[in-house]
């Protein structure tokens, strides 16, 4: 039977809940690395649009790294059990994948740019093998999702996959060398750490990406015991990534801010690129909050059973035949629970939505009352975000209607 809403209001599933935090943490790596982005550009004194095309052209380089190196080291158990998820896994990264290679290739003439100006600082080697590796990088992984893998449980194809992962890490590296030795020429300190700055934003935002919109969204199609044990084993170790990339970031981020703002605190406060730079700095902060608070609200994986396997024994819910969102209101909406619950053929459900307090109480009476049963009864959301959810079932015959 088809589900009948009644009102479609914005479900607030709560301030901290399974999908959210690793999408809230996914944005502020984006934030983050526009800013940073903005930063190195303007000292080349490059114009917004090539800022901003640079940015996509970075953010579709450190999608498809992350998401091969995911791919690469992380897809390592087989079994017969695990075919469908890593098949699930391999075809949704492709479609992801093609399109970040598109951004790719479609924001690669403002390199020209930087055609220019390594002609102005005799640069040009850098820039040619900075081009070079791209180019490799971009046939690697070309060669990697044109190939179909084998039918039997055998996860990825191994030598495709390293060789693609090989390649993007390597024109990540050449082009923050490029970079480093445009702003800071003959620095090979600068070099090592726009290096390592970059390769770590890289895997983990190509990670994050994957983790979002690859591991999670295929492990719910197929999901069963060995299912959830492998995500949960490649869930932990990108957050071993996490555990590098995020001190990594925050060190080599302030090193790379001293040329800007020395050792004056002041700086970050009243110069425009200290601004910046403590923007990003705080966002990363941010980023470490999250890290640390994510497994405490088991919140890192909307895959059901990895924080407790407990959820998988769990009974089957069956959809209601009709909602009711009374979330917002001063009272539980008794006039309107009524009124649908009548609409209700016998044995139908009714879904109620309630932010009033007092309904946790006082709903269930009243349905007792009525002469209605309560099915489910629990509490969703966080703080200035909860909300009650109550499951009520409507007699199956008309002599136990209320009234009879």
């Amino acid at each position: 039977m088809a589900v009948e809403t009644v009102r479609s209001a914005p479900a607030a599933q709560g301030l901290v809940n399974k999908y959210m935090l690793p999408k809230v943490a996914l944005t502020l790596i984006g934030i983050a690395s526009l800013a940073g982005v903005y930063l190195t550009m303007r000292t080349h004194g490059a114009a917004p649009l090539e800022v901003f095309l640079r940015w996509l052209h970075l953010i579709s380089l450190a999608t498809l790294t992350g998401g091969v190196m995911w791919w690469a080291f992380f897809l390592r158990e087989s079994g017969a059990a695990l075919t469908l998820f890593y098949r699930a896994q391999e075809a949704r990264f492709r479609t992801i994948a093609c399109g970040a290679l598109v951004g790719l290739i479609l924001t690669a003439p403002h390199l020209t740019a930087f055609g220019r100006w390594t002609l102005r600082w005799s640069e040009t080697p850098a820039f040619v093998v900075s081009l070079a590796a791209l180019g490799m990088g971009i046939l690697l992984t070309l060669i990697l999702l044109a190939r179909r893998r084998r039918t039997d449980d055998v996860p990825v194809q191994r030598t495709a996959v390293f060789l693609a992962f090989g390649g993007l890490a390597g024109a990540v590296l050449a082009t923050a060398v490029l970079d480093a030795r445009l702003t800071f020429p003959g620095s090979s300190l600068a070099q090592a750490l726009r290096g390592v700055h970059l390769l770590a934003f890289s895997l983990w935002f190509g990670g994050a990406v994957w983790n979002v919109f690859v591991a999670g969204p295929a492990a719910k199609e197929h999901l069963s015991l060995q299912v959830v044990g492998a995500a949960a084993g490649q869930l932990e170790r990108f957050r071993w990534v996490v555990r590098f990339a995020l001190p990594a970031l925050l060190v080599t981020g302030l090193l790379q801010s001293l040329p800007y703002t020395g050792l004056n605190p002041e700086a970050l406060l009243y110069t425009p690129f200290g601004r910046l730079i403590a923007l990003k700095l705080g966002l990363v902060v941010a980023l470490v909050g999250i890290f640390i608070t994510c497994p405490l609200w088991r919140a890192c994986s909307p895959i059901k059973g990895i924080c407790d396997l407990e959820e998988l024994n769990a009974p089957v819910k069956s959809e209601p035949s009709r909602r009711l969102d009374n979330r917002g209101k001063g009272c539980a909406g008794f006039v309107h629970i009524q009124r649908e619950l009548e609409h209700l053929s016998p044995s139908g459900t009714l879904e109620v939505l309630s932010s009033d307090a007092i309904s946790w109480w006082e709903l269930p009476a009243w349905l007792e009352q009525h002469r209605y049963t309560l099915l489910e009864k629990e509490r969703k959301g966080r703080f200035l975000w909860r909300y009650f959810r109550f499951v009520i079932q409507k007699p199956s015959s008309p002599s136990q209607s209320p009234g009879r």
